[in-house]
């Protein structure tokens, strides 16, 4: 069925919804796989009791009430979010925590350098450090919420044994551990502009606490100095006076432990991050900026110093904590006690803590199949066999004894990385389907416009051939039997009915639809640049099987965007030596495109990112540095200069004086937005403010903005004026614009203006060399450099978490979600946005049709990258940077798609609801 438009253009109401479906079983599928790809670890429901404690072997009677006695009485817990290595061993800790400092160098503390597993976010890190297992990577998009930690816990163990616990500070700890603590106050972690309350809040119940003889453990979580890397960096001037505080904070602490220990209440205080901060101020990532924290413990013995840092796994610190106060070790835990901590336990007794933790992560070991041919495992035998000889014998040698804990040192290492890895249970048929729908998605999309007769036959025959496929791919990567598809019968009904419904109709599609692969002649005719840009294309996808190239993804879009203008300029040169004046000679084209590749050398070097340059100095660093104020504010005058001056020369005469006003009167609030913040110079006698009111006085100018462009477009569809949509979507894009430099660092705010002319010269430059056709993939091109250039990458830890909070004066996680995806992926949907514009433009009377092919070549450039790298995923699930690169990058790709369909389809609606009142109309 046809639709005649205002314009007269024949619309196929099958082309919007097989696009429709198309979308939305992409969406289904690209869920479904991530579902199945990251692991949902299962913990144990048990709950280990003292009875779990071992007698230690059948033919020795060892008193274990005498060998598992609580070694400290009172234990204070000291966590300081995003408090990394550098904080506590720099060369300027002297002057910023000199008390921790000294009790270092006096060995009356002991220093030991934690490993961080990633995601370094804090909620999986808590879980890490109380359960002493590896959490799930899924937990860093759960962290945003928080959720009750499930198993058995260090705090479970403390108060099942009559211990009494207090707490106060980051929230994620009431929600993981509800109804665990005798006193609490919870703040929220997620506020991430507030330096100073979020830690008052904390700090005003420690004299209380200290005097107080009702608990046995305290834990302070303290989130001041994570919020300022969020916002500031690690090299803030802002850091110092923060680590001072916490400083004074240990020393208070310290103090009060000396009079305990004086009264024979052994004590013991640990301060530790959860996670560290990446040199860009953010973590999620695996860098070891993120992944390398410090644990000082303070009142536990500590081994003589050595030049080498002592070392620890974070998940070790579970073990530890139970055996220091005396209760049983969690029963999923995984980690190995730490012996540094524990220096001075007798030989008897260390031996037994280290035969009781192996015998703990045996239990767990013998769930795996062969688990007595492993190496591990007969280094546990052989420890027991030698602990048992050494009990026996009347002369107990030191020597004897280093061989034992040797030996058990060794089994718990092994043990605990085959647990670790076999921890992993990969959803396989569920990735399979996925994978396999995203293909048919792929197939249908290019082949949408060669259509021929779908007969039951063929139906049937795609459908057993796409369950036979399925079949054999779960049994070629050893599908696990318990799975997300089966996990309930009522999922398992539901999921089974709607993967069928979405097969047969693929199927159906797939078999309307026919393929054609395009001949030798054909090809000479497509010219060596529309073959080389969506070659480009297919080659970034299959680059992504390197762990490199998604760490330094921004280096092949630099290298295609450079590699195309450089050839494109060389087309112009010829064109004007072979044409001279003619229309095919355009001078300004080539100096436009000269004068582009200049930008892109000097915005490739604004935010330095990737993986192996991340740490370089550049301009933004120069920009931001406090002596260097003046120069940002002229780079983000010129930035909104540049912006007023576009919009100014896009808009219609009439409107030009009130659009000016308004925009200025933005630029106004911005910068008094980043002015207030300190970022840039205060105006002199301003008022004291917290940004909210700014905020809020340019939110208002949104909304009359919004009001005045609702009056533009009744009255353009009233007078049926040929451009309405165009108008539309000009208006759509100021917004957009206005609220991503809202959001922007104030330095990133030049990149929008510096889009907008490259997307202005692809339209030109493909129009003059009759490229039109690849438009579309240049644009997405363009949103991906520019992406880049903001700052972002495939590490969590660039993601701009500050951008969320931008004018709110509390926590509001959809609102906030919501600030920081516009902020991460403005650059794709600008570039979207600006080709959707310009194309209307030039071509009004085909626009709803302008749209549909748009929006489907986008669909099929998204597709491309996501589909083939969930293949490589499922074959890479075993590698080992399956979790520090490419889990990211999957999350990434997921989200961008996610965007990207979301804005096209709303788009889609729109055009399609204003063509439909038109033909109602008529």
């Amino acid at each position: 069925m046809k639709l005649n438009s205002l314009y007269g253009e024949k619309i196929d109401q099958a082309d919007w919804l097989i696009f429709t479906y198309t979308l939305l079983v992409a969406l289904f599928s690209i869920i479904l796989f991530l579902y199945g790809f990251f692991p949902m670890i299962h913990y144990e429901n048990s709950v280990a009791t003292m009875n779990d404690i071992p007698q230690f072997v059948e033919q020795i009677r060892v008193k274990t009430e005498e060998l598992y006695q609580p070694i400290a009485k009172r234990v204070v817990i000291m966590v300081i979010d995003a408090l990394r290595w550098s904080f506590v061993t720099g060369d300027t800790t002297k002057d910023s925590m000199p008390i921790l400092s000294n009790l270092i160098e006096n060995n009356l503390a002991c220093l030991l350098q934690a490993k961080v597993n990633p995601p370094t976010v804090t909620m999986p890190r808590i879980k890490a450090l109380t359960t002493g297992t590896i959490p799930n990577f899924i937990d860093v998009i759960l962290n945003l919420e928080g959720s009750t930690a499930v198993g058995d816990s260090v705090l479970q163990q403390a108060k099942n044994n009559g211990h009494k616990l207090v707490f106060y500070g980051d929230d994620t700890w009431l929600k993981l551990f509800p109804r665990t603590f005798t006193r609490h106050e919870g703040t929220t972690s997620f506020f991430v502009t507030d330096f100073t309350e979020v830690d008052n809040n904390v700090t005003r119940h420690i004299k209380k606490e200290l005097h107080r003889n009702d608990w046995s453990i305290m834990i302070l979580h303290y989130l001041g100095l994570d919020h300022i890397g969020h916002v500031a960096g690690p090299f803030s001037p802002l850091i110092q006076p923060k680590l001072e505080e916490m400083d004074e904070i240990i020393g208070q602490i310290k103090s009060r432990m000396n009079h305990w220990n004086t009264n024979n209440i052994p004590s013991l205080f640990i301060v530790c991050g959860d996670h560290g901060m990446a040199d860009s101020g953010g973590h999620g990532g695996a860098t070891l900026e993120e992944t390398l924290v410090p644990i000082v413990t303070i009142g536990a013995s500590c081994p003589q110093k050595n030049r080498e840092p002592r070392k620890i796994a974070q998940i070790d610190l579970a073990s530890t904590l139970s055996i220091i106060l005396g209760i049983p070790i969690p029963s999923s835990n995984l980690g190995t006690v730490s012996l540094d901590i524990l220096d001075d336990l007798p030989a008897q007794k260390k031996l037994f803590v280290l035969y009781y933790n192996s015998k703990q992560l045996v239990n767990n070991f013998k769930e795996l199949p062969n688990y007595k041919e492993q190496q591990a495992y007969k280094y546990h035998e052989d420890a027991v066999k030698l602990h048992a000889a050494w009990l026996n014998t009347s002369l107990q040698s030191n020597e004897m004894v280093e061989d034992i804990v040797k030996m058990y040192l060794s089994a718990l290492e092994g043990m605990k990385e085959l647990l670790t890895i076999n921890m992993v249970k990969y959803d396989i048929p569920a990735m399979m389907i996925a994978i396999i729908f995203l293909f048919q998605v792929l197939y249908i999309m290019v082949n949408g416009q060669n259509r021929r007769i779908s007969t039951s036959k063929k139906i049937i025959l795609t459908v057993i051939a796409k369950v036979l496929l399925w079949f054999l791919l779960n049994y070629l990567l050893e599908a696990e039997g318990n799975t997300i598809l089966y996990s309930s019968v009522a999922n398992s009904a539901f999921l089974t009915t709607l993967v069928v419904l979405i097969l047969v109709f693929n199927s159906y599609l797939c078999t309307k639809f026919k393929f054609n692969i395009p001949t030798t002649s054909q090809l000479r005719k497509y010219g060596t640049i529309k073959l080389l840009l969506p070659l480009g294309g297919f080659l970034h996808a299959l680059s992504l099987s390197s762990s490199s190239f998604v760490e330094e993804e921004h280096q092949t879009w630099y290298y295609f965007w450079v590699t195309y203008f450089v050839f494109a300029f060389y087309d112009i040169v010829v064109r004007c030596a072979t044409y001279r004046l003619s229309e095919y000679c355009r001078v300004d084209a080539g100096i436009k495109m000269l004068l582009l590749l200049l930008a892109h050398r000097i915005l490739r070097n604004l935010n330095s990112t990737g993986d192996k340059h991340a740490h370089l100095p550049d301009i933004a660093d120069w920009l931001l540095d406090e002596n260097h104020k003046i120069g940002l504010l002229l780079f983000f005058i010129l930035g909104f200069a540049l912006l007023i001056k576009i919009d100014y020369e896009l808009e219609e005469d009439k409107f030009r004086k009130p659009c000016l006003l308004f925009n200025i009167s933005i630029t106004a609030c911005i910068y008094l937005r980043h002015m207030v913040a300190g970022t840039l110079p205060r105006l002199p006698s301003y008022r004291d403010s917290k940004g909210i009111f700014e905020i809020q006085v340019f939110w208002f100018l949104i909304l009359i903005y919004l009001s005045h462009c609702a009056l533009r477009l009744i009255k353009a569809a009233r007078e049926r004026m040929e451009n309405s949509l165009s108008l539309f979507l000009f208006l759509f894009l100021h917004l957009w614009i206005m609220v991503s430099a809202l959001l922007h660092r104030p330095h990133n705010v030049i990149l929008l203006p510096v889009q907008l002319l490259s997307s202005s010269v692809i339209q030109m430059i493909t129009k003059l060399c009759r490229l039109e056709k690849l438009r579309v993939v240049l644009h997405i091109w363009l949103g991906n450099v520019f992406y880049f250039y903001q700052g972002n990458s495939n590490s969590l830890a660039t993601l701009d978490v500050a951008a969320g909070y931008v004018g709110l004066e509390s926590y509001i996680p959809l609102i906030t979600m919501i600030f920081m995806t516009i902020n991460t992926y403005s650059a794709p949907v600008l570039a979207y946005l600006s080709l959707l514009y310009n194309e209307t433009l030039e071509k009004p009377n085909s626009s709803c049709q302008t749209v549909l092919r748009i929006n489907k070549q986008y669909l099929i450039w998204r597709l491309v990258p996501i589909t083939v790298y969930t293949v490589i995923v499922t074959v890479q699930r075993y590698h080992l940077f399956v979790w520090t690169v490419f889990s990211p990058k999957l999350l990434y790709e997921a989200v961008h798609c996610a965007v990207m369909y979301f804005i096209a389809s709303l788009m889609q609606l729109i055009f399609i609801t204003y063509n439909t009142q038109h033909v109602i109309y008529h």
